[in-house]
């Protein structure tokens, strides 16, 4: 297994007790102190709140305020909608249903100008229906009689040309998954959704089956349950291995489906003046493209907030998902969600946290840099095992990242003990290419082997082309020694000091000891900070 210096790897998650009034779920190693104190004070006003944070596939926070948790089940209002998109866009994946469809061919009591609003424009928002209806919310009617009273109504907009917020096209759409599936809704998305994520305390069910839910509404969900939805989004469309939804549905999902139309109301239009990012958000299919890069138009931020304040988003710059669970009032709770979705960002850029790396480590400076950079990080056990030492092969690919050398493509074995499929052949390929680092006799790499300091100090040299000279003050580096010049420059620039705890002691280096993780994180640190 790859070395965790060189990977992002998964985080564990674990379970613990805490003060009163917060009940911690999951940790992970990220320091969420800020996020912690915010939702401690403003939690009770909401009489309750959880927060469950996702990143790179794995629970790195999960927290529960003032007798909520994060599997405390609520109503979730309108990020029911992005769970009922995914829903029907299994049945795009079975290829019984096309985005392109008119709804009457589902639908035939859809005639005249609504006869043709496609499937797309039902999930997008741009339909023309009206934004509600009172059928919707009478619980006599089974799903099939509301939406034929919906037809029967008024057609406010032609479809295709605004963006409007709202739940009767959404209803509308959930009764042509009926139609094609010969399900109920309730049923549907249970096969289609919450069995195969293991949301076991999600449904569309009000006090017991209800024949007409509210599918834009109307569903019940939990921190927890919603953020599996999340991760199988980021992940693709998988779960556990197996697919839920195909990359390309996902795709469409997130993709803006009404580029032409433009937007008249959107859920953050009231509270647009608390969360600016919001300003331009435009559809995908039953959520929004919060945030997109101006310059290319790629999605950064995708989101689907709730009535009452239940928030589920997902940040594709940091490979995070958060859910944000409430129920208080959207408006009310502007503030909160803004100041959350600040903070959380700002503890993944911080870096991670080890167990094993406190903050009075004559290291912690240099781990947390190479954290927040990326390039580092720790193991399952939530430790860094600063003294481990680091291989030739792991060395390779630390100083090719840190320097923005991509590994290069190998076609035949770099060495005989290094071939095509060795995890780091392209970046010790990459390495020796530039002269950083060299083989042994016999065509051998000895990837395994751990890096001496002097080897670690004469990649750093050669890297950057370093010729200094000054007298060193190490007792076992002296003139003669097969490194000596590199060491040399290596101390001219600051790289290694006198005193420097952690990497020299009693005024000796020892460089032919083994450079341990740490040490390597504070040489490359140091090499970072002489960059502009």
């Amino acid at each position: 297994m790859v070395a965790g210096i060189l990977i992002l790897a998964l985080l564990t998650s674990a379970t613990g007790c805490a003060a009163p009034g917060r009940q911690v779920i999951a940790i992970g190693s990220y320091d969420m102190t800020e996020v912690d104190h915010f939702l401690s004070s403003a939690a009770p006003a909401a009489r309750g709140m959880a927060l469950v944070v996702v990143k790179d596939g794995k629970v790195i926070e999960g927290a529960g305020y003032d007798k909520f948790g994060p599997g405390t089940v609520v109503d979730i209002g309108s990020a029911s909608r992005w769970l009922a998109a995914a829903a029907m866009m299994t049945l795009v994946d079975q290829g019984t249903l096309a985005l392109g469809d008119p709804v009457s061919k589902y639908l035939p009591e859809f005639t005249g100008e609504k006869a043709g609003i496609t499937i797309r424009q039902l999930w997008s928002y741009d339909s023309g229906l009206p934004a509600t209806d009172a059928s919707i919310d009478d619980r006599t009617l089974t799903l099939e009689e509301c939406v034929r009273r919906i037809a029967a109504g008024p057609l406010p907009s032609l479809p295709g040309t605004a963006v409007s917020d709202g739940s009767v096209s959404i209803q509308v759409g959930a009764r042509v998954c009926e139609v094609i599936s010969g399900m109920t809704w309730q049923e549907f998305f249970r096969v289609r959704i919450t069995e195969p994520l293991g949301m076991d305390s999600t449904s569309f069910n009000l006090m017991g089956f209800n024949r007409n839910p509210d599918v834009a509404g109307g569903a019940r969900s939990t921190a927890e349950d919603y953020a599996r939805f999340l991760t199988m989004l980021m992940q693709g469309g998988v779960w556990s291995g197996k697919h839920v939804l195909s990359a390309e549905a996902v795709a469409q999902i997130e993709q803006d489906q009404a580029p032409a139309s433009t937007i008249a109301v959107t859920p953050y239009t009231a509270v647009a003046s608390l969360l600016p990012s919001t300003s331009r958000a435009r559809p995908g299919l039953g959520m929004w493209r919060e945030e997109t890069d101006p310059g290319t138009g790629t999605l950064l931020i995708a989101s689907c907030p709730g009535t009452y304040g239940f928030t589920p988003w997902i940040d594709h710059k940091l490979n995070l998902a958060g859910v944000l669970s409430m129920k208080y009032d959207l408006a009310k709770a502007a503030y909160d969600i803004m100041r959350v979705r600040q903070l959380v960002p700002q503890a993944i850029a911080a870096g991670l946290r080890f167990k094993d790396v406190p903050a009075t480590s004559w290291a912690f400076a240099a781990v947390t840099d190479l954290s927040a950079r990326g390039l580092v990080t720790g193991y399952e056990d939530g430790k860094f095992h600063p003294d481990n030492a680091v291989t030739r092969a792991e060395y390779a690919k630390l100083v090719c990242s840190a320097l923005g050398v991509e590994p290069d493509t190998v076609t035949s074995d770099p060495f005989k003990d290094v071939t095509v499929t060795h995890w780091a052949a392209g970046y010790v390929a990459a390495a020796v290419g530039k002269g950083w680092l060299t083989g042994y006799p016999g065509g051998l790499f000895k990837p395994e082997e751990p890096v001496s300091m002097a080897q670690a100090l004469v990649v750093v040299t050669r890297s950057q082309r370093w010729n200094d000279r000054a007298t060193l003050p190490y007792a076992d580096v002296q003139p003669g020694y097969w490194a000596h010049a590199f060491i040399e420059a290596c101390f001219t620039r600051g790289i290694i000091k006198k005193p420097d705890p952690g990497i020299e002691s009693g005024g000796k280096l020892s460089p032919e000891g083994h450079c341990t993780r740490a040490q390597a994180c504070v040489l490359l640190s140091r090499l970072l900070a002489l960059k502009p």
